[in-house]
């Protein structure tokens, strides 16, 4: 999951929903918690629901979610009880994930070095979410999963293509490309751990997302 800054409060809001652009300017027009591109319509997630107590118009309080994020979170999460899960925002929650797999999953490993509390709050935020969610039925509607694949096979095409390219400025040329499939597919992690091995790749898109928290993404391990 990215890791991300959304910097200090820009303004004061009268309306929630009008963080909706600030957001997007500092993180992208992306989900907070399953990383899928947002093409339309999206939610400003309250981290502590407003409707049991959580700030309404605090920007600490809020992130850019997809529809399907915030459906499964709903209102689970009351005043004070943020605590009991990582955010991104707020936690390195890039190494607390592993998605080298069609589905994400926990990174058992890394979390074990951390300690039970921190495996219990990666492990609450990832069933409040749902994030391995996989659609059983042609009816069920959550997109997460396919559009996860999507971008994975964009990825693995790309990383083919680059890995072929002797030509310095092929590559170049061939990076930009990349890039730009990127930051239209979304899926921040998904990439990253395509051309983990790809130094060069790893650190363009980390740059390329903005508003991603570089110093929990620079050790990969």
């Amino acid at each position: 999951m990215r890791p991300v800054d959304k910097g200090e409060a820009p303004q004061e809001y009268t309306q929630y929903k009008d963080a909706e652009k600030d957001l997007e300017a500092r993180l992208g027009a992306y989900c907070s918690f399953c990383e899928m591109t947002i093409n339309h319509a999206p939610e400003v997630e309250h981290k502590e629901a407003k409707a049991k107590g959580g700030a309404e118009l605090e920007w600490e309080n809020l992130l850019l979610s997809c529809k399907y994020c915030n459906t499964r979170k709903g209102t689970r999460v009351g005043k004070g009880e943020k605590g009991k899960y990582l955010w991104p925002d707020e936690d390195d929650t890039f190494h607390a994930y592993l998605y080298d797999k069609d589905l994400p999953r926990l990174n058992e490993a890394y979390l074990e070095g951390k300690g039970r509390e921190e495996r219990d709050k990666a492990e609450r935020l990832f069933d409040l979410l749902q994030l391995d969610h996989f659609p059983l039925t042609p009816k069920d509607k959550d997109r997460r999963y396919r559009s996860r694949n999507e971008a994975r096979n964009c990825a693995l095409e790309n990383k083919k293509t680059l890995e072929k390219l002797k030509d310095s400025s092929l590559r170049k040329a061939f990076l930009k490309q990349t890039e730009q499939l990127a930051l239209a597919t979304g899926f921040f992690s998904v990439w990253v751990e395509v051309f983990k091995d790809d130094k060069e790749v790893r650190q363009m898109l980390i740059s390329s997302f903005k508003g991603t928290k570089e110093e929990y993404c620079k050790d990969f391990e």
